[in-house]
């Protein structure tokens, strides 16, 4: 059962979502020429990613309420034997749930950057930089600008902080997006 608190945090989460996809769009259209991924493209698309319990339950909702949709991911569970991929992609290699897929796999595809747990040795911790190999073939990600990269510590101290609020509790829960499909 899904509680008012919970309804509220489903739209702070699907704010982010909006959020998140206002700023992958506008990398894409700065960087467009960078990009070779695309629809059918599913290289990034792996088994075992695991997302936030709000998440989940937001993948789970929209389910609930697309039961056509559910049927077809139930069918598509059971053909897929390749556990290295996600048991929500259909077989056209496309995604299943890609209206409301969560932010790691929104996140695909751009510059992202990370601080690593080393510091530089003047105290500062060392940004890392990576990207999917199909893209920005030949850039330094390292000379690209803050406004072409996203920040998954940004990221997700904000997605940290809506679960937080959704599960209404201090303890970080996960799920696989493989167990969420297995649950179809």
């Amino acid at each position: 059962m899904v509680t008012m608190s919970q309804h509220n945090v489903f739209q702070n989460y699907a704010q982010l979502l909006m959020k998140v996809d206002e700023f992958f769009s506008s990398v894409y259209a700065r960087n467009s020429a960078k990009f070779s991924c695309a629809k059918g493209c599913y290289g990034c698309c792996r088994g075992g990613l695991s997302v936030a319990k709000v998440e989940a339950d937001y993948i789970r909702r929209w389910l609930d309420s697309h039961p056509s949709e559910r049927d077809k991911i139930k069918d598509l569970s059971r053909m897929r034997n390749d556990p290295d991929f996600c048991r929500f992609l259909d077989a056209d290699g496309s995604c299943s749930i890609y209206e409301v897929r969560p932010i790691i796999c929104r996140t695909h595809g751009a510059p992202v950057s990370w601080s690593e747990e080393e510091d530089d040795g003047n105290g500062n911790k060392e940004e890392s930089r990576d990207v999917c190999p199909l893209n920005f073939e030949g850039v330094n990600l390292k000379e690209l600008q803050a406004q072409d990269v996203i920040s998954l510590d940004k990221l997700n101290t904000i997605l940290s902080v809506v679960t937080r609020h959704y599960a209404q509790s201090n303890e970080v829960i996960r799920e696989s997006l493989t167990s969420i499909a297995d649950g179809v």
